[in-house]
């Protein structure tokens, strides 16, 4: 049983759904969506606040890798002007990961608030990440003028799988999407339903970078390699 797994040059996927990259020592999280129970009980939804155990997963990577550099790829919290718990909460893990690790975030489409929100906290807030042919975005936007031979690294999608039992219940794993061109990082949100990759096609912006793609969902225990050479063009 695979918990980390190698899927491009310098590039290690954990089961968690986190991204390990050995030239920076920079663990990626993409779509943690941070505070998504309180955000959800603001908007009047009565289901329960909780982290789904987000926090003890996001632990695990860490210890995993014990990187230089924890990096949010879009999303890192699910919705602007946290209440007083919600922002206790968020604040606590992301000082919680400081002590082991720089934190930096990259912004997403939900994050829109967030240096407003979170940016007197030590953490470094950009709209994209560099290095060398490495390019780490969230994902919404695609208008980057990058370097032709760049490797994107992206959020966003949510990408999933949907596996059903012979009973006829069905469940949405996780996925990585790796191609030459792009890596696509899963929902790291327990919350996340995901873009279910075997009902239809990508977003045609997505589908386009991404090219022939091979699929390797995550359980949070284990990672495989399902099907290589999808392509959705």
């Amino acid at each position: 049983m695979e918990v980390k797994l190698s899927i491009g040059p310098g590039r290690i996927a954990h089961a968690t759904g986190a991204l390990y990259l050995e030239a920076t020592g920079t663990l990626l999280i993409a779509d943690a969506h941070l505070g998504y129970g309180w955000a959800q009980r603001r908007r009047g939804q009565l289901g329960p606040v909780t982290d789904g155990g987000i926090e003890e997963r996001l632990m695990a990577a860490v210890a995993a890798f014990e990187p230089e550099e924890v990096l949010f790829l879009g999303d890192t919290v699910h919705a602007p002007k946290p209440m007083p718990a919600e922002r206790e909460w968020i604040e606590g893990l992301l000082r919680r990961l400081m002590v082991k690790a720089r934190v930096a975030v990259v912004q997403g489409n939900h994050d829109r608030a967030f240096d407003r929100d979170f940016g007197h906290l030590p953490l470094t807030i950009s709209k994209e990440w560099w290095h060398q042919d490495l390019v780490g975005i969230h994902g919404d936007r695609l208008d980057l003028e990058v370097p032709e031979a760049a490797h994107y690294l992206i959020g966003h999608v949510h990408p999933a799988i949907r596996v059903r039992d012979d009973a006829g219940a069905s469940r949405r794993i996780p996925a990585f999407l790796v191609s030459k061109t792009a890596t696509v990082l899963p929902a790291f949100s327990p919350f996340a339903a995901g873009f279910d990759i075997l009902d239809g096609p990508l977003p045609e912006t997505i589908g386009r970078l991404l090219g022939p793609y091979q699929v390797y969902p995550v359980t949070g225990r284990q990672i495989l390699l399902l099907r290589a050479n999808r392509s959705d063009r």
